[in-house]
């Protein structure tokens, strides 16, 4: 677990591209954050442990960890248990990385603002509303690549990214 934070911490801090095995590094992210998602449910269907990618890690690092964290204080009610779901393939040179959780879903009219900077539903709470703009930011930017969001009212929500991945 130690070595895990470590190299969470490492890659979150650098900003190199390297060659990476996906599945380890995303069972890294999530066992560094382990403490805030003990009543959640993480299924992680990609089951292909050999893919490896030459990508920025840091970057995959912050945006996983900006998902998982707005899914546990946006959408599930407060001793509510949820289901977060991680998938990923390679496909023509392209890392596709969908993200889902299952919880209380955006109103439409917030999911066309959800990456513009400093909108928030959750100001009174202490939202910056800075967290999905910076993962547009490094998703646009850092990865060269797209990023979309699809929810449904009581259904939860879906982040879809393709970036190219050497």
């Amino acid at each position: 677990m130690i070595q895990s934070f470590k190299n969470v911490a490492v890659d979150q801090s650098s900003e190199s591209k390297r060659s990476f095995y996906v599945k380890e590094y995303l069972d890294e992210i999530l066992l560094s954050l382990r403490p805030k998602l003990k009543k959640t449910i993480i299924r992680s269907p990609s089951k292909d442990e050999h893919l490896q990618i030459c990508s920025y890690p840091d970057a995959v690092s912050q945006i996983l960890t900006n998902f998982l964290i707005n899914s546990i204080l946006h959408a599930y009610d407060p001793d509510v248990n949820g289901t977060l779901q991680i998938r990923y393939l390679l496909e023509n040179g392209h890392m596709h990385l969908t993200y889902s959780d299952d919880g209380k879903g955006i109103l439409p009219e917030s999911v066309k603002k959800i990456f513009n900077p400093f909108f928030t539903t959750n100001r009174g709470d202490g939202g910056t509303g800075l967290g999905l703009h910076v993962v547009y930011n490094l998703v646009t930017q850092r990865l060269k690549g797209t990023i979309t969001c699809e929810s449904e009212l009581g259904k939860g929500t879906i982040f879809i990214i393709k970036w190219p991945a050497a």
